[in-house]
């Protein structure tokens, strides 16, 4: 009798702690309208690895990924961030004000938010001779994140 209590008392427990998981923390989309990342769950993004996958003509990279950070309070940081201004909360890791931060003309990004502990996410934007997001592989909530669906930088 005392052996069926100790089980499902760690069966009870083991049934919080999984639903207590969420492995979508880190969803997120690009309404291209608002050039703006916006999170799927309201959370707030602190931190953010914006990539640039194109390659120059001879055969380098435009630039490093941008590692951009919240400075401050995190439960201040917005879910929602427009890459038209980025707000003065963020920084890139070296320290320095990301508020300068320009996406290129004719590239493609891959953006990753990520932290806390769970799976970050990671979506695909291309820019156009503008430097504004023409098109995206994740235009609304409710996609999987590249990695998790077989596509990693590819057009």
């Amino acid at each position: 009798m005392e052996n069926k209590k100790i089980k499902c008392k760690i069966l009870l427990l083991l049934i919080i702690l999984i639903s207590s998981c969420k492995s979508s923390d880190h969803e997120f989309y690009f309404d291209i309208h608002e050039q703006s990342i916006i999170t799927c769950d309201q959370q707030p993004i602190i931190k953010l690895l914006i990539t640039n996958d194109s390659i120059k003509p001879d055969g380098f990279l435009y630039e490093k990924g941008s590692f951009l950070v919240w400075n401050g309070n995190q439960s201040s940081a917005p879910a929602k961030l427009s890459l038209n201004k980025i707000s003065k909360g963020y920084y890139y890791f070296e320290g320095k004000s990301a508020i300068d931060f320009r996406l290129k003309p004719k590239n493609a990004y891959t953006i990753e938010k990520s932290g806390g502990g769970n799976p970050s996410f990671k979506i695909r934007i291309w820019t156009d001779l503008n430097g504004k997001v023409y098109k995206t592989t994740h235009p609304n909530c409710g996609l999987k994140s590249l990695e998790d669906d077989g596509y990693t930088n590819a057009p």
